[in-house]
């Protein structure tokens, strides 16, 4: 073998093997490519070719619990433009009569063209003639398709609860907000394929499937009722000069809001749909918060109804600050301190429960907590921890200064006090249903816990009652024809975020529930930022008054000719202490106080709760009340022989079955003792 062949062969030896080092080397690289780099290249190449465009499906109704809309959604048209498309293909003249038909000059829709985007909106949402006359022009790269537009048919009526969804249809505010995946549905899904160079490939960018409308929620809300509050509102604010006012119609046993209204003195537009300051905002309750504050006095034993309280002839000395009266009061018990809204009296109620035992009460009562509304952006309130509590601020607190509560969180309590002493729930959804017509959710009423004793709930109804029927009483002017009312006045100065108080700034309130010897509504009204001279029961009780009259008439509740001294009591009922409060089931009821022992059961079976309380009423009987819906099952039997003092199991049942029966909600007698 000669040398001239070796050194070819060595050449040809040495190129194979950098050949072959380049085939790996590019194996390798493929290999990395497709199995490491594939996933994240293939995004890239469907983001570069592909664009998605997600139109909101229609958006399902908004109703009241009778069924009036109060927000639907009407078919619009959108038009759209692939710039690159229309650029090349049409001319200025064109384009001028594109303008003109969407109502765009010609430099705000060469702006638009001018976006480096394959697709782009150049009008939502906009009357069909329009689109249509947009269409009629037949530009290649222009098209439009069908949209939903929100509109609310009774106006801002219940504004603040319902809230608004924006222009992709999605919630803002409200119930838009809260329920919004909900009722938005599945929206509608536009693809535009175009190549490299920004080309379409397909020539319809409509790739879309069925949209999937959103669900229909049913409310709690009463829209007359609501009318009626709102109007009643707007009324007093003209002629109280308030800043803004706030009312609360509530169903005391189940926590379903009847009406939530919020109005403004001076309007920003929009802004009634996204603030509801019912919910959102807190304010120092004044003497409405006697009530409470008697309730848990009562509840501690601190205090009994006819132990006597001087009250230092209308001005009292703690340290340094002196607390004033309206009138010169001697001698009060705890009715006398309610009715006439003593605040020293107050006070005095505070200062002997102590600021452990009376936070504990306030706690119960949901002050400084949500109460769980399904509304969004709920506030807590302001409740300080007693360790930071002065003498001054104690006896402060008394009449409901420096502690600040909600609308929601006050008209909650005093529901406890008409109830029997539960503290609810309070909720504006009754149901809601697919496009199909089936029922996705129910809310039913829910036990928070046992704010006080039914005796004690019992007392502080008639207390209450006085405040308004008595002579003397500041509520007076809350009175309705033909009904017993209970109810709390308050007027509480502003505070000055500078130092202490506004002294010709108030806040006017009045709480209370009717018919006192049957609660059905329990009724809260504020007025913010009024002048001096206009308490509670001058401008805020006659609001309460006109709600509940016109409430009652519409849902046809008869009235009587009773005095309030004479009438009876519904039966209260309680629910275990050791009964947690998420399985709780809805409110239980008994008897407070039986007239007679029950010679023989009666038949409460295919009753309704409140017909068997009825029932349970008249004869006397202590229940104990397991599920909710109708009576499907008593123990004893009815027609059995009953001891003095037993009870009578009932089993409920919906009438839909979609409540199982929850936990026996049990009657307990037994005084709690807070902060022991």
């Amino acid at each position: 073998m000669n040398v001239a062949f070796k050194k070819r062969r060595s050449r040809i030896g040495v190129l194979a093997l950098v050949l072959a080092s380049f085939f790996i080397l590019v194996v390798l690289r493929l290999v990395g490519l497709v199995v490491f780099d594939g996933p994240r290249l293939n995004s890239l190449a469907r983001s570069e070719h592909t664009e998605r465009v997600e139109l909101a499906a229609v958006r399902g109704p908004i109703v009241d619990r009778h069924g009036k809309p109060l927000a639907l959604s009407a078919e619009s048209r959108s038009v759209y433009a692939r710039p690159r498309i229309v650029l090349e293909s049409s001319t200025a003249a064109q384009r001028a009569h594109l303008a003109a038909a969407l109502g765009l000059s010609s430099a705000e829709l060469d702006a638009r063209l001018a976006r480096q985007t394959s697709f782009t909106w150049l009008a939502r949402r906009i009357a069909r003639d329009r689109a249509d006359a947009v269409e009629a022009l037949g530009l290649e790269g222009v098209g439009a398709v069908s949209e939903y537009k929100r509109f609310y048919p009774e106006s801002n009526l219940a504004a603040a609860v319902v809230g608004m969804a924006g222009m992709d249809g999605q919630g803002l505010s409200g119930i838009e907000s809260q329920y919004d995946r909900m009722i938005r549905g599945a929206p509608i899904a536009l693809q535009v394929d175009h190549d490299a160079m920004g080309h379409s490939i397909l020539d319809s960018p409509l790739a879309l499937r069925n949209a999937e409308p959103g669900a229909r929620l049913e409310l709690t809300l009463d829209a007359d009722i609501q009318m009626l509050a709102e109007k009643q509102l707007s009324a007093q604010i003209r002629t109280s000069g308030a800043a803004r006012g706030s009312a609360i119609v509530l169903d005391p046993f189940t926590g379903e809001v009847l009406a939530l209204a919020t109005v403004a003195a001076n309007k920003t537009k929009g802004d009634e749909r996204l603030h509801d300051s019912v919910v959102q905002d807190a304010f120092e309750p004044g003497s409405t918060v006697k009530g409470i504050l008697g309730a848990v006095a009562l509840e501690d034993r601190a205090v009994t109804p006819e132990q006597q309280f001087f009250c230092e002839n209308g001005a009292m000395q703690i340290g340094q600050r002196v607390i004033h009266d309206h009138g010169n009061h001697d001698w009060l018990d705890l009715g006398g301190i309610i009715r006439v809204s003593s605040n020293i009296g107050a006070a005095k109620v505070a200062m002997a429960l102590g600021a452990n035992r009376y936070y504990e009460g306030l706690k119960a009562f949901g002050f400084a907590s949500r109460t769980g509304i399904d509304l969004p952006g709920e506030a807590s309130g302001l409740l300080r921890a007693p360790a930071k509590w002065t003498p001054i601020e104690l006896a402060n607190h008394g009449f409901g200064q420096g502690i600040a509560v909600t609308p929601i969180q006050l008209a909650a309590a005093y529901a406890a006090i008409a109830n029997g002493g539960l503290l609810m729930r309070p909720f504006v959804v009754r149901a809601a249903y697919d496009a199909a017509g089936n029922e996705i959710l129910r809310h039913t009423p829910q036990v928070l816990r046992r704010a006080v004793s039914p005796d004690v709930a019992h007392t502080m109804n008639g207390l209450l009652r006085a405040v308004v029927n008595s002579e003397g009483g500041t509520g007076r002017r809350a009175q309705v024809a033909d009904f017993t009312v209970a109810g709390k006045t308050g007027t509480a100065q502003i505070p000055n975020p500078g130092r202490g108080y506004y002294q010709n700034r108030l806040v006017a309130s009045f709480v209370g529930f009717v018919p006192a010897d049957d609660p059905r509504l329990v009724i809260l009204v504020v007025l913010e930022d009024v002048g001096q001279g206009h308490e509670g029961g001058l401008v805020a009780a006659p609001v309460f008054s006109a709600i509940a009259a016109g409430a009652l008439s519409g849902l046809e509740i008869a009235g009587n000719h009773r005095a309030y001294e004479e009438a009876s009591l519904l039966p209260l009922g309680a629910i275990a202490e050791d009964e947690p409060a998420e399985s709780a089931p809805a409110p239980a009821s008994a008897a407070l106080e039986p007239a007679r022992a029950a010679s023989a059961t009666p038949d409460f079976s295919g009753l309704s709760l409140r017909a068997a309380l009825a029932l349970a009423r008249q004869t006397g009987v202590n229940l104990k009340v397991e599920g909710s819906g109708y009576v499907t099952v008593q123990k004893p039997v009815a027609g059995a022989r009953l001891r003095r003092g037993a009870a009578v199991k009932l089993t409920l049942v919906s009438s839909g079955g979609a409540n199982a029966p929850g936990k026996t909600a049990a009657v307990s007698r037994r005084a709690r003792r807070s902060g022991a």
